[in-house]
């Protein structure tokens, strides 16, 4: 089979979102501006003590003035909105907080952020957890609807839908949505795709798009592992879905195969149309 165009790829490669870190984009800044890329931001927790509104809104001018869409991935290490422990949850509470205090500086389409969820630790306190966290995530919404920002849960640890389906349930907002990461889904997961598709669907706003074998988050280029994407790529498609799609390559090498990987999946699928946000 002859490669496929570069224009063609070009082409795909701007219609998607591409992960990157806030400390990285100096470094990447002029080749992002070039292709024009969208960029999917990651802001860690020790970003949020420096960064300020003049710095935000020089890069943003930048990235706007080459049409690049921005969205938004909050802070997430050692973070536990629904913690036992009330300091912890303080904390995790304090550091979304400042998250949400930066989004309006940045007007992204929507943001991303982890549920905190270890049902290897948390597991048996899960009641608990759950009702300590929507404190958390009622407020987040809450400022999420004013800034007219959808904010997005997405899977890391758990083990199935349901956390996710419950705390949508609970907060009935078109602002409050899920982002499937597949990669996650895959390694640690414990419920095939379909169901997590079948259970969110209603709420799937962004899904994340890395490969791996299943034994662990490895971040692969797609095609190199072993996840169904030719059937996610199905059901979106037979259901008229374009979530924003977000690859996330974590070495600058990857980032051609995860194309060319997301190039063949798409075209096996039958959803050759693809163009996010069309």
């Amino acid at each position: 089979m002859p490669p496929e165009p570069e224009e063609k790829l070009q082409s795909l490669l701007r219609s998607v979102h591409v992960n990157i870190p806030w400390r990285e984009l100096p470094k990447y800044v002029d080749t992002i501006l070039h292709l024009r890329l969208n960029v999917e931001i990651g802001i860690e927790a020790t970003v949020l003590d420096e960064l300020s509104r003049p710095e935000i809104v020089a890069v943003v001018s930048q990235l706007r003035r080459e049409g690049c869409r921005i969205t938004l991935h909050g802070p997430f290490w050692d973070l536990s909105p629904g913690s036992v422990d009330p300091l912890i949850r303080r904390a995790s509470r304090r550091r979304l907080q400042q998250f949400f205090d930066v989004v309006d500086s940045f007007r992204p389409i929507q943001v991303v952020c982890h549920t905190g969820f270890d049902p290897r630790h948390h597991g048996g306190h899960r009641s608990l957890w759950l009702d300590e966290s929507l404190t958390v995530w009622e407020i987040l919404v809450r400022r999420g609807e004013d800034l007219q920002v959808p904010l997005l849960l997405e899977n890391v640890w758990e083990y199935g839908p349901d956390l996710h389906k419950e705390l949508f349930g609970r907060i009935p907002s078109p602002y409050f949505g899920f982002c499937l990461d597949v990669g996650h889904q895959h390694s640690f997961s414990r419920t095939p795709l379909t169901a997590w598709l079948d259970e969110l669907q209603d709420r799937l706003r962004e899904v994340h798009l890395h490969d791996n074998d299943g034994s662990g988050d490895a971040h692969l280029p797609i095609g190199d592992g072993t996840i169904d994407f030719v059937g996610l790529f199905r059901f979106l498609g037979s259901r008229g879905m374009k979530p924003v799609l977000t690859l996330e390559p974590h070495r600058e090498e990857h980032l051609a195969g995860t194309l060319r990987g997301l190039n063949r999946m798409l075209s096996a699928a039958g959803w050759n149309s693809f163009r996010e946000g069309s």
